[in-house]
């Protein structure tokens, strides 16, 4: 049996904060069960903003010579692709929306991936992350290789200081999502 390599990618610029220890949460629970586990804190990459030149479309290489070029490697070589993020103004933080702006490079070829969401933020009702989910699930939809699917997501409610999470379901919710990976590959 072949056991998931997972791939985390924590854009919260808070170490430590409400997102990553979620995170964190969720790679002990696979990592328990045996997937290899990687957590990247997109907050400390240097990513370019996509300029929309398409030059990633014409030649297969982005212009920008940054850590993306590492971490389209890490995402082609993931069987689960884990996106965590705060929720700003309903949707992704900037740091996170660089990176999946980026990934238009390989949306022809990111393919047969699970994928999770670890979201957190002070909404105190689960509508108020509507758009977000909404966002994820799009998304994932845009890669058109096929074989992607959306697996499951966790979110923070009412997290809007440091240890707000400590006292939530959703800590135990994350640690079971990664406990419950499966294998598909």
């Amino acid at each position: 049996m072949k056991m998931a390599k997972v791939l985390a990618l924590m854009s919260s610029a808070r170490k430590k904060g409400n997102t990553d220890r979620l995170v964190d949460q969720m790679l002990k629970g696979a990592s328990e069960m045996g997937h290899e586990c990687q957590k990247v804190c997109v907050s400390d990459l240097n990513i370019h903003p996509c300029i929309g030149c398409r030059s990633c479309n014409h030649n297969g290489n982005c212009v920008f010579k940054d850590d993306m070029v590492s971490l389209y490697q890490q995402l082609l070589e993931a069987d689960v692709i884990v996106l965590a993020s705060p929720v700003y103004f309903y949707t992704w933080n900037s740091q996170m929306k660089s990176v999946l702006d980026r990934t238009f490079a390989i949306e022809n070829i990111l393919k047969n991936k699970d994928f999770y969401l670890i979201t957190t933020g002070l909404a105190l009702e689960e509508k108020y992350f509507d758009i977000m989910i909404e966002c994820f699930k799009k998304y994932v939809q845009c890669f058109r290789a096929g074989g992607n699917q959306i697996v499951d997501y966790v979110l923070g409610m009412k997290t809007g200081n440091k240890n707000d999470i400590e006292k939530s379901e959703a800590m135990n919710q994350a640690y079971l999502m990664g406990k419950n990976i499966k294998d598909r590959w």
